[in-house]
């Protein structure tokens, strides 16, 4: 497990030095600690779910950039369930990335466990689209300011630069499977969904 960290932490240093960051600017951006950054960046701490997402968020990219390999040319990838990242949020919210990252987008299972609300607010580049595979999932926009209730079946296209979270309010788990299209800038870019 560390060392699939340490790789985290390796990435994690890249986009800080990429953005121009030190450590301690880094931290002010995060309220993390400096030191704990330093322990992540070295692979020598784990960091939470949450501190993972405050970076994430930071550099405005999607948390599964921390966790995927870097892929060679194919016609094909097949990704075995055990060679599939999977993190734990203080046992409310497991996420399963599902495909290796690509310019395409994350492909991400969320299992979100019953009355999972303790979920803070994120913002990534890109679009993103849900679909709901089990139970009820709530998405909630920019600062409770909007909240869509979404059961098993509905599917949601979102602007992944609003800040929003995803929580479940009932007393049963919920799963969702849910894409990231990092190269998409707009869900305006498409027109709307009509089948004929």
């Amino acid at each position: 497990m560390k060392d699939k960290y340490k790789v985290v932490g390796e990435k994690i240093k890249k986009e800080r030095i990429k953005y121009g960051l030190s450590l301690n600017e880094l931290a002010d951006a995060t309220g993390l600690s400096t030191s704990f950054l330093s322990l992540v960046e070295n692979g020598k701490a784990v960091p939470s779910l949450k501190a993972l997402d405050k970076v994430a968020t930071c550099f405005n990219i999607h948390i599964a950039s921390f966790f995927m390999k870097e892929e060679e040319k194919k016609d094909w990838i097949c990704l075995p369930r055990e060679d599939q990242i999977e993190v734990v949020n203080e046992g409310e919210r497991i996420l399963r990335f599902v495909w290796p990252k690509n310019s395409f987008g994350d492909g991400v299972l969320i299992i979100l466990q019953p009355n999972a609300t303790n979920r803070s607010f994120t913002t990534h580049n890109g679009a993103e689209m849900g679909y709901v595979l089990e139970g009820e999932i709530t998405i909630i926009f920019k600062d409770e300011e909007q909240k869509i209730v979404l059961n098993e079946g509905d599917s949601i296209f979102y602007n992944a630069n609003i800040p929003h979270r995803l929580i479940n309010e009932r007393d049963q788990i919920a799963k969702g499977f849910w894409v990231n299209l990092s190269n998409v800038e707009s869900i305006e870019d498409y027109p709307p969904f009509n089948p004929s």
